[in-house]
């Protein structure tokens, strides 16, 4: 069985845990079922080249066990901001993962945007408005989703696009329910 192949099916069993996520009302829960997520979509990237997704979704995961532990304050952020920066520069301009395949960390600029997408999310992850938050996920979103478009990892490109669409009703609810009748 060849690595893209290996790659879709760890890609599909966590994008169908990232659809459960939404059902989830807990925290906890939340948090944890985003950390099986993690570890499934870091298989899936290493197995296609995707470097910087699997530093992204490591850091992410260890900030997601601080956070079921700890509130996550600004000098929290500011090191999981920091430490992904760092690991992700190294990940990518030292040879690290020389057992990836050939094209692994060759994306140029493009190799920044899960670092993009998590510090989105981790810079907003702790505000007490939604429409911060969603709008947050929102980029996120677009992060990853030009990500696997270069990575032609079609099957969570296909839920990136779902994703936004439902994170866009999403802003527009929220953005309905903050309107007063007149």
């Amino acid at each position: 069985m060849n690595l893209y192949l290996i790659s879709q099916i760890f890609a599909i069993a966590a994008c169908i845990l990232m659809v459960t996520i939404g059902y989830l009302k807990t925290k906890k829960g939340m948090l944890i079922a985003q950390n099986i997520q993690f570890i499934l979509f870091s298989i899936s990237y290493a197995c296609i080249g995707g470097v910087a997704a699997v530093v992204g979704n490591m850091i992410s995961l260890l900030r997601n066990l601080i956070c079921l532990k700890w509130n996550l304050n600004t000098p929290l952020k500011v090191f999981f901001i920091i430490l992904q920066f760092g690991v992700t520069y190294i990940s990518l301009y030292n040879v690290w993962f020389s057992w990836l395949p050939q094209n692994a960390g060759t994306h140029g600029i493009m190799d920044w945007l899960p670092f993009a997408a998590a510090t989105l999310i981790t810079i907003t992850l702790s505000s007490k408005n939604p429409l911060v938050i969603k709008l947050g996920c929102i980029g996120s979103i677009i992060c990853f989703g030009t990500y696997d478009f270069i990575l032609h990892n079609w099957i969570v490109l296909g839920f990136d696009c779902f994703s936004l669409g439902t994170s866009m009703i999403g802003v527009y609810r929220i953005l309905k329910d903050k309107k007063e009748p007149f």
